[in-house]
């Protein structure tokens, strides 16, 4: 175990005969969000206080591997500034793919402390999706060796704060054809005729507006359906992928295309 852990395991074992119920002064939240299966998306670790102030804390947050994996875990803007504008005295976060912990002393010396106050933002994580679903990230106490309570110190007294989990939507993300603006599983004239009439005569909208995106520029406007009218006609080059197969774009969202002709 390094040095670090071994401060930190010190700190929090010497107050933990102190811990007892759930105190409804600290709460601790997780925020709920969407992430994509083959993407990924950040959900947020906050906390609320009307009690004293807190001198550190340390908690686990777990996840169903079945449905998203903790890939990475950043600190929050609170965690980040809580030591007279800096980073804490001590931060350790160890991440698996079940989750991750977080161990935080504010300061050592008793220089800087965290008074009551909402909205406290310690952590972001980031989770990629693997099966669709609805699953929860909770608070937990079964991560680590030994494992790491969820406990606020204040006082010099480790207290169990209130914990509410978060939850997280993972959602197929549709695979389609670059430049198959109509959903038929070609690109031809026809695709570059519907983007024309979508963006400027008012007809009906692509149900994969992604796919409109032919030159591959991340824009969707008329030289979207040049590039087509080139391609078809005039040896122009091929849109990228994914073309001509289905397939699904780099950090594609489900909001980019809600169906198509794949």
């Amino acid at each position: 175990m390094s040095f670090r852990k071994l401060v930190l395991a010190a700190f929090f074992v010497a107050l933990a005969g102190s811990v007892s119920g759930q105190d409804p002064d600290y709460v601790l939240t997780i925020s709920d969000g969407t992430v994509a299966v083959g993407g990924s998306g950040s959900i947020t670790m906050g906390m609320d206080s009307t009690g004293a102030d807190i001198q550190g804390w340390s908690y686990g947050a777990c996840n169903d591997t079945a449905f998203i994996t903790c890939t990475s875990v950043e600190d929050g803007a609170t965690t980040a500034t809580v030591n007279n504008g800096g980073p804490p005295g001590f931060n350790e976060v160890s991440v698996n793919d079940e989750g991750f912990t977080v161990g935080v002393v504010i300061c050592f010396t008793g220089c800087a402390v965290l008074p009551s106050g909402s909205g406290y933002e310690l952590n972001v994580a980031t989770y990629t999706g693997n099966a669709e679903g609805t699953t929860e990230v909770s608070y937990c106490g079964s991560l680590g060796s030994p494992p790491v309570d969820t406990v606020v110190v204040v006082g010099g007294q480790s207290l169990i704060p209130t914990q509410t989990s978060g939850s997280v939507d993972v959602v197929g993300v549709v695979a389609h054809i670059r430049g198959d603006a109509n959903g038929d599983q070609r690109v031809n004239i026809a695709d570059g005729i519907w983007i024309i009439s979508e963006l400027f005569l008012g007809g009906p909208a692509s149900t994969c507006p992604i796919a409109r995106n032919a030159n591959g520029d991340s824009s969707v406007d008329a030289a979207d359906a040049v590039y087509i009218f080139n391609y078809r006609f005039s040896d122009g080059p091929q849109p990228s992928a994914p073309f001509p197969d289905c397939g699904l774009t780099d950090s594609q969202t489900p909001s980019d295309c809600s169906s198509s002709g794949c």
